[in-house]
């Protein structure tokens, strides 16, 4: 019958319809498409579809109309005229948005959706201005959804309805639609576009408070594709414009900026400092966004500007008020004091006050951005590791569902450094690294995915899935080929990452020479910026062990003056985070008593710090302990000892799922 052809005609042009969009399309019954007033009636339309379904061309689920098939639709589809589709989708795309109040959340896309098949029947200038308006009304909808894919495609039909002058007659929605297009493109990784869409706005733009979206958009891209210093190098130029420039940052404009801000921060409480007014100042507010991503990049390429980023984040927010990213601002403090400054206890009390600002101001969107530096960092200097795994992985979670992806992945970066810190086993963390690397490229994260590969590699090679365990060389990735390009990028902080896990694992297979290379390479980059991150813990454990090792071996006094210096480290460490640190200061005085030629200590403190890992849960270092007792045991000759402790450090590395390393310390067993 013709009424069910329409119905089915319908339903071709939404490709699925739902009982409430028919409420929709029914509730103006004088309207009609091409003369078919017969289906404009709930219950007529309700009984064709219900028609069509005995016959066996739709299904119905519920109160949703689907076709059967693909290929009934597009048959379905066929049976209107060409040069009369775009008509059929103008006016169900008008009726859908007249009465969208009376159907789900998705009606304005779907009306959005329809009103652009139908443009080219849109003749007049006002009209399609009108439609412009509400593709970026959804388009924005989409974005703050973080679902970029239809964001995209409804801004960019918005920029097509402008084709032309539109720049002069329409500038403020030609502005709006091609710096939230160019975001867009920047979330998907579209980078081309992106970077045409910006070079429109930078043509077009009449002052620099309109083009600031699109310079945030450019300096984010920049970073998420590795140029960092590029991207502070243009960001630190529209900072000058907002009225904050940077000097260089030696030591002493450092030290000097660094005074100062205690001095301002003198005598005011976290009371004081949350109830502080709103910043209302625009250039400040621009500012402070801005900061917000500068102080990650700073990390990540150019750690020398990150003290003068935080010192302004909050200097900015007690002169001109609060905002969300003033918890950031704190965050980012504490994050500083707990490395450059040693102020464990100030750094907590930051990043607690950070917290509080967060919930008080609402800025749950920020959550990736401050959860990255007080569970990424401080947290640890004062309560055990894994307690910072899940708000890590929950912040994670948080941003990327926000859209704000760079943080996410960097909380999961993070996270699963922390997972492998903390001895999770490793086949299980393999997965997730992958998983996470993966979800970078896609992203186009391109200096985060490099991590990832570094990670993974590792872990591969202490599970044994690899040619040379020495070597960061296999599935994962290719050691000489990514660290050659970090070294051309001056990614220094990921020329460390490669160096200690290669010292790590050197020290691990017993070749303590080559340890030693690595380890002083990743020393001498720590020292040229200081970390705050527990990754100088694990270094400075793991150099310990090697300087003591090859104190023994050499007899030469820089080893000795090392280790003992990596032993006051760990000391202090120890009182702040006991449950982080004290097994492993425990192990480094054991192996200085072995130097020292005090055994009965040396066997004290084994004992002492294999009860107190267990206590702890640091499995893959409850084997090294092992394994270090049964080489003292060994060399005392105490062969049932050794015995003991040899397949106690077999058993655990087994359990932690390092089969790699159980292979090779049961293959190199004395006994």
């Amino acid at each position: 019958p013709s009424e069910a052809v329409t119905a089915l005609k319908l339903v071709a042009c939404l490709g699925l319809l739902s009982e409430e969009l028919i409420h929709c399309l029914m509730a103006s019954t004088n309207k009609s498409i091409q003369g078919s007033e017969s289906c404009y009636g709930y219950s007529n339309l309700i009984e064709w579809l219900n028609f069509s379904a005995l016959e066996g061309l739709i299904d119905c689920k519920g109160s949703m109309y689907k076709f059967v098939h693909d290929q009934i639709q597009l048959a379905a589809y066929s049976l209107i005229p060409e040069n009369e589709r775009g008509l059929w989708h103008l006016q169900i795309g008008s009726l859908i948005w007249a009465n969208k109040s009376k159907s789900q959340k998705s009606a304005p896309f779907i009306a959005v959706g329809q009103l652009n098949q139908g443009e080219k029947f849109i003749k007049k200038t006002r009209e399609r201005v009108e439609l412009a308006r509400l593709n970026l009304k959804a388009g924005e909808k989409a974005m703050s959804s973080a679902v970029y894919t239809m964001a995209a495609s409804f801004l960019k039909s918005g920029i097509d309805l402008l084709a032309g002058t539109w720049w002069v007659e329409n500038y403020s929605l030609c502005l709006k639609l091609y710096v939230s297009y160019a975001e867009v493109c920047y979330c998907n990784g579209d980078f081309e576009t992106m970077s045409l869409m910006l070079e429109e706005v930078f043509r077009h733009t009449e002052c620099d408070k309109d083009n600031r979206p699109a310079h945030f958009t450019l300096i984010r891209a920049l970073a998420a594709q590795g140029k960092l210093h590029s991207s502070i190098e243009t960001a630190l130029l529209v900072l000058e414009k907002l009225g904050e420039q940077f000097p260089s940052p030696d030591d002493k404009t450092v030290s000097a900026e660094y005074s100062k801000l205690k001095r301002i921060l003198e005598g005011k409480t976290d009371t004081y400092i949350l109830g502080l007014s709103a910043m209302e100042n625009d250039e400040k507010n621009a500012a402070m966004q801005l900061l917000s991503f500068l102080v990650m990049y700073a990390v990540l390429a150019r750690v020398k500007y990150l003290p003068l980023f935080s010192f302004r984040m909050v200097q900015l927010t007690l002169r001109y008020g609060v905002c969300k990213e003033s918890a950031i601002g704190f965050a980012s403090f504490g994050f500083l004091l707990c490395g450059s400054f040693n102020d464990i206890k100030g750094a907590y009390h930051c990043g607690q006050l950070a917290l509080k600002l967060m919930e008080k101001l609402q800025a749950k969107e920020y959550m990736a951005r401050i959860h990255v530096m007080v569970f990424g960092s401080i947290h640890s200097w004062v309560a055990h590791h894994r307690l910072s795994l899940k708000p890590l992985e929950n912040a994670y979670r948080g941003g990327m569902r926000c859209g704000d992806t760079q943080y996410a992945l960097f909380c999961a970066h993070q996270y699963y450094i922390h997972a492998f810190q903390c001895g999770e086993e490793l086949s299980a963390l393999e997965k997730e690294i992958k998983t996470f690397g993966d979800q970078m490229l896609e992203n186009k994260q391109d200096l985060f995915s490099k991590y990832a590969q570094v990670f993974r590699q590792t872990v591969l090679n202490w599970m044994g899935c690899c040619n040379d365990p020495l070597k960061l060389t296999g599935v994962a990735m290719d050691q000489d080929q990514l660290l050659n390009n970090a070294l051309e990028n001056n990614h220094m902080s990921l020329v460390y990452v490669i160096h200690h896990s290669r010292s790590y694992l050197a020290f691990a297979f017993g070749h303590y020479e080559l340890a030693s290379d690595f380890a002083e390479q990743g020393q001498n980059i720590l020292d040229s910026g200081c970390s705050p991150t527990f990754a100088v813990v694990t270094h400075a454990f793991v150099y310990g062990l090697i300087s003591f090792v090859l104190a023994g071996k050499t007899h030469q006094i820089k080893w000795k003056t090392n280790a003992f210096k990596c032993l006051k480290k760990m000391e202090v460490w120890s009182e702040s985070a006991p449950s982080n640190c004290l097994h492993k200061l425990l192990l480094l005085q054991a192996e200085s008593a072995v130097l020292l030629g005090e055994n009965s200590t040396a066997a004290i403190k084994y004992n002492a710090a294999i009860k107190m890992v267990e206590d702890s849960g640091f499995i893959h270092e409850l084997a090294l302990i092992h394994e270090r007792a049964a080489v003292f045991y060994s060399e005392q000759g105490d062969t049932s000892k050794a015995c003991h402790h040899y397949g106690q450090a077999h058993v655990v590395y087994l359990q932690w799922g390092a089969k790699g390393k159980a292979d090779d310390l049961r293959i190199n067993c004395p006994f």
